[in-house]
């Protein structure tokens, strides 16, 4: 077995067997394409290296060949070999890195070596090309690089940024060019739709130190964050208390307590708005300062506004979440009644004692009727992806 096939898979089969033509280029980044060979195949992909004569010099095509399982195409002997590493069910082209050489050689449609060749076959076969620059800065701001970029876009190539560290435009991280391929492969359900994904816990302040929170680590919000992304929606994230971090591809904004995240709402409009977040139904009487600790304390606490009642009118589609440590006909009695008080479209709810780290068990409740689910978040976060998508 080769060692590619070992790791095949091993995150999930997300890519469907898809095959990905991975072009690199003379970049000293060019190092960095083993991480992303390997990091394509862990979510199922099959990739097929392709190397420019310079890639070559800093790069020995064999790295490439253990990181996937193919030698690297060095040259193409023909239309015939072109076009069948392109013609097959599902197939994304990714040039990474790009230099500006070879993204100019693609803008102005000159086809003289392996990847520049593959690429415009790509744009005629309307197979999606992702392009991730690394260069010099002055490279990257040329004004005749960004009107070659410019044109690249009119021809619906998507162009990545650069991370710009040390007066260099560097190579984006593996995670963020997967998740980009994986995008341009979707159904794009949710496409140009304005989605807001609301994670983690609040936290509600007893002096200028202490708060009361809930326990919810956001790795919910963030699987259903990523899954709206993947659908090429606009999402944004808003979190409380995570202990999982945020992707850096989503957008995303912090907020503490409650009537933060409704003040937050305030002036904006989303097409669709899943609320997994952990949120205080009780406020305490904040006090100034720090309440010495050997005080006796006692706690005044209030209801907390409903934020998800803040949000109906301000979204086309709302998702609730209810969690409880109930029995399963408790649970749902109360999911159906948060369900109507707010007005809801979809409300999935758990009980506590289901949820662990990785996987859940959960009920998908419509005006249409409920679903159960059990196994992965990512699972059921592409779920509820999916319906929503079919909501009006």
């Amino acid at each position: 077995m080769h060692p590619a096939d070992r790791i095949r898979g091993n995150r999930g089969n997300r890519f469907n067997s898809a095959r990905i033509i991975l072009c690199v280029t003379g970049s000293i980044a060019a190092t960095e394409t083993v991480k992303l060979a390997r990091q394509l195949i862990r979510y199922g992909a099959e990739v097929v290296p392709v190397m420019t004569r310079e890639a070559a010099e800093i790069l020995n095509p064999a790295a490439l060949h253990f990181a996937s399982g193919r030698y690297p195409v060095l040259e193409l002997t023909g239309d015939v070999e072109h076009i069948s590493l392109l013609s097959t069910e599902r197939c994304a082209v990714i040039v990474a890195p790009a230099t500006a050489n070879v993204i100019s050689k693609i803008a102005n449609g000159i086809a003289d070596d392996a990847v520049t060749t593959l690429c415009l076959n790509a744009v005629g076969m309307r197979i999606p090309v992702i392009v991730a620059p690394a260069m010099g800065a002055s490279m990257l701001t040329n004004q005749f690089l960004e009107e070659n970029m410019r044109r690249l876009r009119r021809h619906g190539i998507e162009l990545l940024p650069s991370i710009m560290e040390e007066e260099e435009a560097k190579l984006l991280d593996a995670n963020f060019i997967t998740e980009s391929a994986l995008r341009s492969l979707s159904k794009g359900l949710l496409a140009r739709r304005n989605v807001l994904v609301i994670g983690g816990a609040s936290e509600e302040a007893i002096d200028d130190v202490r708060f009361i929170s809930s326990r919810s680590s956001g790795a919910t919000a963030v699987e259903i964050a990523i899954a709206a992304y993947e659908q090429r929606a606009v999402v944004t994230m808003w979190c409380g208390r995570m202990e999982v971090s945020v992707p850096p591809f989503i957008k995303s904004v912090r907020f503490r307590s409650v009537r933060e995240a409704i003040e937050l709402a305030s002036g904006k409009k989303f097409d669709i708005v899943i609320v997994p977040a952990s949120l205080s139904d009780f406020i305490p009487k904040k006090r100034k300062g720090k309440i010495a600790s050997d005080s006796d304390l006692s706690l005044e606490l209030e209801s907390a506004p409903k934020l998800l009642d803040a949000l109906r009118d301000k979204c086309r589609v709302l998702v609730g979440f209810k969690a409880e440590v109930a029995g399963e006909k408790e649970l749902l009695e109360r999911a159906r009644k948060r369900f109507e008080a707010s007005r809801l479209d979809m409300i999935v709810a758990n009980r506590l004692q289901d949820v662990s780290s990785s996987t859940t068990k959960a009920f998908i409740i419509t005006k249409q009727g409920e679903e159960p689910y059990e196994g992965e978040k990512r699972g059921l976060a592409e779920r509820i992806i999916e319906l929503v998508a079919g909501l009006k």
